[in-house]
């Protein structure tokens, strides 16, 4: 009895989840990709205009269906999508299995790469190193703090040590993961799919860009974790609170860097990097 009460909990907490964040799915896309074209002087379409696309996108699968592949990719959006979230409501327990065990910057990172490579084959080179800045990131994480797992791991220990040089290195990382940009631009991407001419049709390419928006939104949201991990891991209305914070945080960083235009600079990111790999070599021989 004991098992299933807890499963019943478990179902309950992951539906309030994932209610959760399909809700503010449409808002976070408007502010990365409406509120920087606002603020330039563009024309944007309304708020709510987010909303009935993502609506139209959802009637849409329910009444077609949707095709195996995209199927999948849809699958490891949401998935990346929860995970970075570090939300909880009911079972805090919940979000310590899957903080501990998914939330890691290499694994959801990959999730993330694995879509950007599905939606534009081109961007080959582009994910190779933004996999290679996670790998090294990974390796940073655990140079500077033996141990520790994922982003709660980090989260627990900011919290117990909150002048370690960790922070430094997750904040270095976090930049320069931000002036990367592997999964293409909605812009790019549509001009690739008229010049491929696939997919054929063009409710087939409305919903790859439907997709595609929610990889966008699983990268702000990684770079956003990375950049605040001390927000991850809270429980209740604060958790709620930490995503938005986490997300806010991501996003300025990402928008910051295409205003300055200092993602072309691939020095910079490399200077950042080696940053982030002192720090970490600081704090291992401080310890």
């Amino acid at each position: 009895m004991p098992y299933f009460i807890d499963g019943v909990r478990l179902g309950l907490e992951l539906v309030c989840q994932s209610v959760a964040l399909l809700a503010v799915v449409p808002l976070m896309v408007w502010v990365m990709e409406d509120v920087p074209a606002f603020l330039v002087g563009r024309a944007v379409a309304p708020l709510g205009s987010r909303y009935r696309r993502f609506g139209h996108f959802g009637r849409e699968i329910l009444r077609h269906g949707i095709d195996v592949e995209s199927g999948l990719m849809l699958t490891l959006a949401l998935l990346a999508l929860l995970i970075l979230a570090g939300m909880s409501f009911i079972m805090p327990s919940c979000l310590g299995l899957v903080g501990a065990w998914l939330a890691d910057p290499l694994l959801v990172g990959s999730f993330i790469l694995t879509g950007a490579l599905w939606a534009a084959p081109s961007y080959f080179g582009q994910v190779v190193r933004c996999w290679f800045v996670l790998c090294l990131m990974e390796s940073f994480l655990v140079l500077a703090a033996p141990g520790v797992t994922g982003f709660l791991g980090v989260h627990h220990l900011l919290i117990a040590a909150p002048g370690s040089s960790l922070a430094g290195t997750a904040l270095c990382c976090a930049v320069a993961l931000a002036f990367l940009t592997p999964v293409p631009r909605r812009e790019v991407l549509a001009a690739e799919m008229i010049e491929q001419a696939w997919p054929p049709s063009r409710a087939e390419r409305d919903q790859k860009q439907r997709i595609l928006e929610l990889y966008r939104l699983g990268w702000v949201l990684l770079v956003g974790d990375s950049l605040l991990p001390v927000l991850f891991g809270l429980e209740g209305l604060g958790s709620v609170a930490g995503f938005i914070g986490r997300f806010m945080g991501g996003a300025a960083l990402i928008i910051i860097g295409r205003a300055t235009g200092l993602s072309r600079y691939r020095h910079f990111v490399a200077l950042l990097l080696g940053l982030a790999g002192l720090m970490a070599l600081a704090g291992r021989f401080a310890v």
